[in-house]
């Protein structure tokens, strides 16, 4: 395995990335799953509920405005599900009540872009690296977040469809081109990080009752610096859930909320069964 953490002392400025503890990777793990987004390990009948048979049938085109995620009528919401593998399914959260993307969720994406200069919403599904984790080539965007106090709006999140209760042991998380473009250069809504800034993810666990089980967070970037490769994100003490909602905060706040754009990328989410 590579050293994902090689960039620490220099590029991420010795901050500890995550508040939960990773688990020894030499430690034994009872019988596991991955949720990798590649057609070669899809398991599913009905992925997003209109006949698709893989992963890819799940990625729009073009990454702005395209059918699948601004689609002209409401009468199907994007959705996937990971069936007879982890189990785990999510949806647009439909924040704004017109079944797009810009209202939140978790989309599929195969989009990779380094060159992150003058990088704007319309490659909003790209991630800042060469492709997938470990590789490969899909994996899955996030986009949205919702503000303290406000207790109308959904958070993004996957969730066991099976209604069982299971730990996710950890997934990987890399930033997008879209953001990293607002953190180094600004943007319409906020000029580029400076000291004291930080843009971060953070996880909440619920059970079956709806109760919260705990938190994890990953910073994405904190003052000047962020995340420039894939990183392994543990949320294993979260304990077991039966959903995972998932927040972007920061500093840079305006008048309705986060002026950073709230998107992250993940991969590979590793679930013990």
């Amino acid at each position: 395995m590579k050293n994902l953490f090689k960039l620490l002392p220099v590029a991420l400025l010795g901050l500890t990335l995550a508040s939960c503890n990773d688990n020894d990777d030499n430690q034994s793990l009872p019988q596991t799953a991955v949720l990798t987004f590649e057609d070669s390990d899809y398991k599913g009948t009905d992925n997003g509920g209109k006949g698709f048979d893989d992963w890819s049938s799940l990625i729009d085109n073009p990454q702005y405005n395209g059918p699948l995620l601004y689609p002209a009528a409401t009468d199907w919401l994007y959705n996937w599900n990971d069936e007879g593998n982890t189990f785990l399914a999510s949806e647009l959260t439909n924040n704004y009540g017109d079944n797009k993307f810009w209202g939140g969720g978790l989309v599929v994406s195969n989009y990779a872009d380094t060159d992150f200069a003058n990088c704007d919403f319309k490659r909003q599904l790209a991630v800042y690296a060469a492709g997938g984790h470990n590789g490969s080539k899909n994996f899955c965007v996030h986009n949205g977040t919702v503000a303290s106090g406000d207790t109308y709006s959904k958070r993004p999140s996957f969730y066991f469809k099976d209604g069982t209760e299971r730990i996710v042991d950890h997934m990987w998380v890399a930033n997008t081109t879209y953001v990293v473009n607002a953190i180094v250069n600004g943007d319409d809504q906020s000029p580029a990080f400076g000291q004291g800034d930080f843009l971060k993810v953070v996880a909440i666990g619920i059970d079956t009752d709806g109760k919260e089980t705990g938190r994890c967070e990953i910073f994405l970037a904190k003052d000047t610096d962020y995340l420039k490769e894939w990183t392994k994100w543990s949320l294993a003490s979260l304990g077991k859930v039966a959903r995972i909602e998932f927040n972007v905060e920061g500093s840079k706040m305006g008048t309705y909320g986060l002026n950073t754009p709230a998107y992250f990328a993940y991969d590979d989410v590793l679930v013990v069964l």
